[in-house]
């Protein structure tokens, strides 16, 4: 009888102990769920405000909010500060829809750069023209405002 009752505490040892590896392992291997972004009431009032009705999804940056949404086939991103002020408005474009100064500007400040992104801001103090380009080696980012002057981004992310 004693076989059997080691038997029997054996294979109840080793149910347990692997019930036991079964749930550490799902625990470990669980999806991670991506915490819920908190936008507080004075954001979402002012995208609503600049954008009504348009369906949305939120990020979270230093400077505030970016709510990225799409109308009429064009990404956007529109960022708004802790307390709900509007920052900008970013979408990618191609170079024909930027001001040939611009492009002209870009082409002197960085001779034998590449441009491989355009993208136009548009914010309270005017419409904003970014670029990323590189020589193979180094990447740049670069911001001009309509004239073709370079400009600091206080908003990039």
């Amino acid at each position: 009888m004693s076989v059997e009752i080691t038997v029997i505490k054996s294979i109840i040892c080793n149910v347990i102990s692997l019930s036991l590896l079964t749930f550490l392992l799902a625990c470990y291997y669980s999806p991670i769920q991506p915490k819920a972004i908190v936008v507080p009431p004075s954001v979402k009032a002012a995208f609503q405000a600049k954008y009504p009705d348009i369906p949305h999804t939120w990020q979270r940056h230093d400077y505030g909010y970016e709510a990225v949404f799409t109308q009429n086939n064009i990404q956007y991103e529109a960022e708004f500060s802790d307390t709900g002020e509007w920052l900008e408005t970013e979408y990618y474009v191609t170079e024909k829809e930027f001001p040939p100064i611009v492009l002209e500007r870009i082409k002197e400040k960085r001779p034998g750069f590449i441009v491989t992104k355009y993208e136009i801001e548009i914010t309270p103090k005017g419409i904003f023209y970014e670029v990323d380009i590189t020589d193979g080696e180094l990447e740049e980012e670069l911001y001009l405002d309509s004239n073709g002057n370079l400009q600091v981004d206080l908003y990039e992310d």
